[in-house]
């Protein structure tokens, strides 16, 4: 079993966290490449992070300048995050996936003034850009998380180090992960919940990594045994697709902890996982802003209506309208490039989120609905997630996501996306709705889908389903 957490000394840096930790132990592995095996060592990484660092120098990097860094998950995108944060300034994940024009205006609106990225040998460049942003604050800003903006271009959470290291202590004791343990790194190092949950335990404790980017159930199940992680983070998508797999084709040999975010976790995969493996998948509900903020430690809380309860860490509280409320170091500055209203919502140490939240008899946190996406049809506002609820309980559907279209003088109309078996039809589904919802919930609109539009977090492209 793995020791007790030590994600780092208190008063060490992150990159004097990892220094420490490749001085004392230069030959522990610290990353696995998972399909080829090799191992990169503490030691390794370090100097391949002091050769990024060298061509970050040549392109003018200096403290409070912003890096993009837009790689596969690697031991480059892990080497060029520690330069970057050694060197005093600020990584700017850029998901690997993005394409170069929509790259190329996220470097110019940010002002970024390097980019690290692969050349056509696959082996990281550093481009020097025209940006001369600095983020110049009273405490280091290691990283910026970019997420969407009112204009369509996207603002930036700034993430100081307190934020980070809190975060990675609040995750490590709550979940258990301890320096011996071994991460499967299948979710993106880019996302804020792979930085998180990956990339700063290996940095701050030495949790090493086996580094992937499939996400194909027999791969991933492969992958785990193969070289014996014990935790896995992952995606709904990722478990719902493992729950499918046949009897025959093996069982989670190693792992101990397997953790689901980025989007909600259906009740019935999480049913048909445990049917399958022998083994509960534990919720992890976070944001962006403020880290980690719910953790499942039982197992199975998505069975039970809930995303389990706060984080060591971290205090919730409910507003008088059912809003939650964050308090926790692990709380972010605020946005870079963000309006009055939006920094509004930051205090020192306290966020107010967007979720509708209550408190259950046994202090686990149920999920209401988030104050911006109710629907107003006809002057009455409508819950999504109630509709969502009983559309769910319908024969034969599998998954239901229900939003406003624009409807006129009405306001917005009540549509529903939905997976279902052959044979449901939007008529079943209304007809399922008028009997248990007042008639001005009762969906409009219903698509019917082969599979929901997501991303590669699995969280939802809500924008594709208006287009449907």
């Amino acid at each position: 079993m793995p020791t007790s957490p030590q994600p780092h000394r208190s008063n060490a840096s992150i990159a004097e966290s990892f220094s420490l930790l490749a001085a004392g132990n230069p030959g522990c592995p610290a990353v696995i490449d998972g399909e080829a095996g090799f191992v990169t060592s503490r030691a390794a990484l370090a100097a391949r992070s002091d050769e990024l660092g060298a061509l970050l120098a040549a392109a003018g990097v200096g403290a409070g300048h912003l890096v993009a860094i837009q790689l596969p998950n690697s031991v480059d995108f892990l080497a060029a995050a520690l330069a970057t944060i050694r060197a005093g300034a600020t990584v700017v994940p850029i998901d690997r996936d993005t394409r170069a024009g929509e790259a190329a205006a996220i470097v110019a609106h940010l002002g970024v003034r390097a980019l690290v990225t692969r050349d056509a040998a696959s082996a990281a460049s550093v481009a020097r850009l025209d940006g001369e942003s600095r983020i110049e604050l009273d405490e280091p800003i290691p990283l910026l998380k970019l997420t969407s903006g009112s204009t369509g271009l996207p603002k930036g959470i700034l993430t100081s180090e307190r934020n980070l290291v809190a975060d990675c202590r609040n995750i490590c004791t709550t979940m258990g992960i301890a320096p011996e343990d071994l991460n499967l790194g299948a979710i993106p190092f880019s996302h804020s919940y792979g930085f998180s949950n990956l990339v700063t335990p290996l940095l701050l404790q030495g949790t090493a990594i086996v580094a992937t980017n499939v996400y194909l159930p027999l791969s991933i199940l492969d992958l785990a045994n193969r070289h014996r992680c014990t935790v896995i983070p992952g995606i709904p998508m990722m478990f719902d697709h493992l729950s499918q797999l046949a009897a025959d084709d093996g069982r989670f040999e190693h792992a101990r902890t397997l953790i689901s975010a980025g989007a909600p976790l259906r009740a019935s995969v999480s049913r048909q996982f445990r049917e399958r493996f022998g083994i509960d998948i534990h919720s992890f509900f976070g944001c962006s802003e403020c880290g980690g903020i719910a953790y499942d430690r039982a197992g199975a809380s998505v069975e039970r209506g809930t995303v389990g309860a706060a984080m060591d860490g971290v205090t919730l509280t409910l507003e008088s309208d059912g809003r939650l409320v964050v308090e926790s170091d692990a709380v972010a500055r605020g946005y870079y490039l963000g309006g009055d209203d939006e920094n509004s919502r930051f205090e020192p140490r306290r966020y107010r989120t967007d979720d509708l939240a209550r408190r259950t008899a046994s202090g686990e946190i149920e999920l209401t609905g988030r104050a911006g996406d109710f629907i107003n049809t006809a002057g009455k506002k409508v819950n999504p997630r109630e509709i969502e609820a009983v559309i769910l309980e319908c024969p034969g559907v599998r998954e239901a996501k229900v939003y406003g279209e624009a409807a006129g003088a009405r306001g917005e109309v009540v549509a529903a996306a939905v997976v279902a078996e052959e044979g449901v039809s939007g008529a079943t589904i209304r007809a399922h709705c008028a009997a248990r919802l007042s008639s001005w919930k009762v969906p409009r609109i219903v698509k019917l889908l082969d599979k929901m539009p997501i991303d590669e977090r699995g969280k939802l492209k809500r924008e594709a389903l208006r287009k449907i």
